[in-house]
């Protein structure tokens, strides 16, 4: 008989288990590498599996009643790569035999590998539908594929199954496999809107690049971190861009900064970091990137921005750029950005339009 307490206890550590993914992420995984974020993810819906067994409904000395299928339907909506819902259907049957060696153990590992890649071919079906629509049908589709494997193998007794699973339970699972995944759904919404206002944070309002704050808070980081060294920057200034904004208006210079923070942009590798440091002052974080390489880099955008000038309503205006570079180990990372900026007006004294190292 299946008991409602062991059925509400069984849902509230499943919520439990979502809750805590969500502190662990935010905390410590969101600036984790990408493969060994997503790895830990495989291992947590695993052992939320293992959880639920652990503190499910015990029907008899081998057979267990729980939630474990639902790891996989959060894992067949939100898995990056498919691969990772096979890991966790494999992850989760293996967690069955900590329970003991036994034919309904052997059954459900193959039940929740069926289930995961069954994950696996209603994921890729239903890459294009609407997220509402996918839902449903995931969470139907592998409800219904468990009771089904269940009646099948004869792990619950028919009479059983027709008298409680299916009149009861069947719908319970899938209302409760709804009411999880929408709360996993509202944290992920959560993270990615609270990701969205912190991007915006970071963000130049005119250019669209990285603010003066986003910049620093990553020369801190990366300035700490060795296994990125080389480091290099630079240092970029607008030549006589107090003179566009006189001839022009302060309109037509903002234009003149969103044009050169574009050529700027294009110009780098995407691992670099670039930033509006202020005014018509530019900086660029080099990663792993040579004194040399940096100031072949630098060149390719100081000609980028020389071979194509501003154009607007019959207006062309001629643009250079200033820059000054910095690398370590001769320049330690600490002191990067200051001697950039010194090399910034070694390029000026010596005529503007170069690149010149500190």
């Amino acid at each position: 008989m299946i008991n409602i307490e062991e059925y509400i206890i069984n849902l509230c550590l499943m919520i439990s288990f979502i809750y805590l993914t969500s502190l662990l992420y935010k905390h410590f995984l969101m600036e984790a590498d990408r493969e060994w974020k997503e790895v830990t993810l495989v291992v947590i819906a695993a052992l939320t599996g293992w959880v639920s067994m652990y503190f499910g409904i015990h029907l008899t000395e081998s057979v267990i009643f729980d939630l474990r299928f639902v790891p996989i339907i959060v894992a067949s909506l939100y898995a990056t790569r498919r691969r990772y819902i096979v890991w966790v259907g494999i992850g989760i049957g293996l967690m069955r035999f900590t329970f003991g060696f036994s034919l309904a153990a052997a059954v459900g590992f193959i039940n929740m590998v069926f289930l995961a890649l069954m994950g696996v071919l209603i994921s890729y079906l239903t890459r294009s539908w609407t997220y509402r629509r996918k839902m449903w049908t995931v969470v139907l589709a592998l409800n219904l594929l468990n009771t089904l494997i269940i009646v099948l193998l004869g792990v619950i007794p028919i009479n059983d199954i027709l008298r409680m699973i299916m009149p009861t339970v069947f719908p319970a699972n899938i209302l409760l496999s709804l009411l999880l995944v929408w709360i996993v759904k509202d944290m992920i919404d959560e993270h990615v809107n609270k990701l969205d206002l912190m991007d915006k944070a970071g963000r130049d309002p005119l250019t669209k690049l990285y603010n003066r704050r986003a910049f620093l808070r990553y020369f801190k980081k990366y300035s700490e971190d060795e296994r990125i060294f080389p480091l290099s920057l630079g240092f970029i200034d607008i030549d006589h861009f107090k003179k566009v904004n006189d001839q022009f208006g302060h309109s037509t210079g903002d234009l003149v900064l969103q044009h050169v923070s574009g050529l700027i942009a294009g110009s780098l590798r995407n691992v670099d970091i670039v930033a509006r440091y202020g005014g018509e002052e530019f900086v660029v974080l080099l990663p792993d990137c040579s004194q040399e390489n940096a100031r072949m880099i630098m060149e390719r955008v100081r000609e980028a921005v020389e071979g194509d000038p501003f154009r607007n309503n019959g207006v062309t205006i001629g643009i250079t750029l200033s820059v000054g570079i910095a690398a370590t180990p001769g320049v330690g990372p600490k002191e990067l950005l200051e001697a950039a900026d010194r090399a910034v007006y070694l390029a000026k004294n010596k005529g503007r339009n170069r690149v010149e190292s500190a």
